[in-house]
């Protein structure tokens, strides 16, 4: 009585010792040549109900490609299956064998399995996708490609570059075929990002307002693009459905927070507000006990020795194209010291392309004075960007230092002529 349960003992390490054989020269046998395969045959011999070896030897008759390794590689995923059935990975390699060798309708069946093994993961669904692509059946197709891009963000471009493939430039078709909020958001994003604005915009249109504030990162990184590409009032457009707090955001032809009556984030991440970068040389901050109306200001110390031809001070302002503008602010200086005094400048968004600019500030020391200048934006321009700058001392003073106190207040655009109605500026949000 004794000895039977020693043999079984002797019998499960027997089984188990040729298990651990079989899998760890499957396992470490890389190499698809004739000896890689025969090392392969060896690990099934050793340990045939486990999954791996076959699945080994399967993958090496596949690299040696005949008609008769693809038969040979089918009957190892077969045996693969066979060991581990609820294994997704052994029925997928099966499905796209099956298929090599013109047994689609196999193939599918095997592929489908796989699926519903693992009906959250990519590749399944992306293997499965292209084979009935392949056989033409396009809506199944992209009912499985659209649900592996949404969940693999790997797997995105690989399906929005098929469907460019299928349908082309027809974003009718495309919006249909990947019918997922989140994944027509992605299809605009990259169509932004390659220059086709009008065609993101409309498929953008698609998609609902909550959709689109349910994915906020993807509807800001397309905004941030829309901006990249001086789309400016689209950008706006985007931004005012995620925005939670609607003062945060400017008007067309208005200035965010022109009277300086909110804080001031330095330095402020949110497009369309004022883009300042306070430093030693020239110290930004708010003052609320010297306003030309309202109750701040914003205040400029200058404490340069030596050269500051640009003031870290911008806003890009959504505009009307081809129109006619007004544009007034008010300035005041303390002890302003320097041969080169700032000024103000509105360009282009490029910064290159000058529409007018203000004098330079006046020395010394002087109340509030008003600043009056007219512009006329360019067609197909939708943004301005107004610029706090100065002038290179001449030779003799190369150094050029500036010392002293100066201030801004109620920056105002009012619309002369141009598209719609002419409407008198007042200090923006």
């Amino acid at each position: 009585m004794l000895l039977l349960p020693a043999i079984l003992a002797l019998t499960g390490a027997w089984f188990a010792m040729r298990w651990y054989v079989g899998d760890t020269i499957a396992e470490y046998t890389s190499t698809p040549d004739a000896d890689g395969i025969e090392m392969a045959r060896m690990a099934t011999r050793w340990a045939p109900g486990d999954a791996l070896p076959h699945w080994r030897l399967a993958f090496f008759e596949e690299k040696n490609f005949s008609p008769e390794n693809l038969a040979a590689a089918v009957r190892e995923y077969e045996l693969a299956v066979q060991a581990e059935p609820y294994d997704f990975r052994y029925w997928m390699e099966l499905g796209r064998a099956l298929e090599a060798t013109g047994d689609t309708t196999n193939g599918e069946k095997a592929l489908r399995r796989a699926v519903e093994l693992a009906p959250s993961y990519s590749h399944p669904r992306w293997q499965y996708g292209n084979l009935l692509l392949r056989q033409g059946r396009v809506d199944d197709a992209f009912a499985q490609l659209s649900r592996a891009a949404e969940a693999d963000e790997q797997m995105q471009a690989p399906v929005f570059g098929l469907a460019s493939q299928v349908f082309g430039d027809d974003t009718d078709k495309i919006v249909r075929a990947l019918p997922s909020p989140s994944l027509r958001l992605q299809i605009a994003l990259n169509l932004i990002k390659s220059g086709k604005s009008d065609d993101a915009l409309r498929i953008v249109r698609t998609i609902s307002r909550s959709d689109r504030q349910s994915n906020r990162e993807v509807t800001e990184e397309m905004a941030k693009s829309l901006i990249d590409n001086h789309q400016f009032r689209a950008a706006l457009a985007l931004l005012s459905e995620i925005e939670p707090d609607a003062n945060q955001l400017p008007e067309t032809g208005h200035f965010w927070n022109g009277g300086f009556e909110m804080p001031l984030a330095l330095p402020d991440p949110k497009p369309f507000h004022w883009m300042i970068e306070s430093r030693t040389q020239a110290q930004f901050t708010l003052d609320d006990a010297r306003a030309h109306s309202g109750r701040g200001s914003l205040r400029i110390v200058f404490k340069s020795p030596g050269k500051l031809e640009s003031i870290p001070i911008t806003q890009t302002v959504i505009v009307e194209p081809d129109t006619q503008y007004k544009f007034q602010f008010y300035e005041r200086t303390e002890a302003l010291t320097s041969a080169s005094t700032p000024f103000v400048v509105v360009s282009d968004t490029s910064g290159h392309d000058k529409l007018t600019s203000s004098a330079p500030l006046p020395s010394g020391t002087t109340d509030w004075q008003p600043v009056t200048l007219t512009f006329k934006t360019m067609p197909k321009q939708d943004g301005i960007l107004i610029g706090f700058y100065r002038n290179p001392c001449d030779e003799r003073e190369p150094i050029c230092p500036i010392y002293g106190t100066v201030w801004y207040d109620d920056f105002t655009l009012q619309r002369i002529s141009g598209p719609g109605s002419a409407k008198p500026g007042a200090p923006s949000r």
